[in-house]
């Protein structure tokens, strides 16, 4: 999941910067929406629960972190990186995507773009509360050979791109740049888009 900032397990066919925390206004993470609300608990009480049984127990800082593979929010199951605190905190572990009007070059400039949907994936990761989460969202990721489609035939934000917040680049989908790990999960990523429009091509 990812998460779309200012500064979205990325948003899959319908299906996660270091540092800075996000604004206060409306972002998407990965395949969820979230808004920033200091004065929500996270997770305590809110109507968010975790399903099943915990599959790991981890220790950060001292305290211990029970992970599940998703969690319950006002009737709709997520399935993500979920983990709780013994004193029932619930919290998320997003993928991090940048929207256009905010990552910058290094020299502090901004890129354009011919279609307001498109957003940057990144390999920074966030975690926040599951609280926060309010809805799915689709992310379809375009193989730089591909047309970007309309909207109307495939909605949704759309990814061309991979951006380093640490050295504010630009690298396409497929590239000689990125170790293997990172490779496969971007080959995954177009996959399962490629696979999706194929499925809903068949119901045409």
């Amino acid at each position: 999941m990812a998460e779309i900032t200012d500064g979205y397990t990325p948003s899959i066919p319908s299906g996660h910067s270091s540092g800075s925390p996000p604004p206060p206004t409306p972002l998407r993470v990965g395949l969820i929406e979230y808004e920033d609300d200091e004065e929500e608990e996270d997770g305590v009480g809110n109507g968010v629960k975790p399903i099943g049984n915990a599959v790991k127990v981890s220790c950060i800082g001292g305290s211990k972190r029970y992970h599940f593979n998703g969690f319950e929010a006002r009737g709709v199951c997520y399935q993500l990186d979920i983990t709780a605190t013994q004193d029932g905190r619930i919290t998320v572990t997003g993928q991090r995507f940048y929207r256009l009007d905010v990552a910058v070059n290094e020299n502090g400039e901004k890129w354009e773009s011919s279609d307001s949907r498109e957003l940057f994936y990144s390999f920074d990761k966030t975690e926040f509360p599951a609280s926060a989460v309010m809805h799915k969202c689709r992310v379809n990721f375009i193989p730089p050979n591909k047309e970007i489609p309309r909207a109307k035939h495939q909605p949704g934000f759309i990814v061309r791109k991979v951006y380093d917040s640490k050295y504010k680049e630009l690298s396409e989908l497929v590239d000689t740049c990125y170790d293997d790990s990172k490779q496969h999960e971007l080959n995954l990523l177009l996959a399962k888009t490629i696979a999706t429009v194929a499925k809903e091509s068949l119901k045409l």
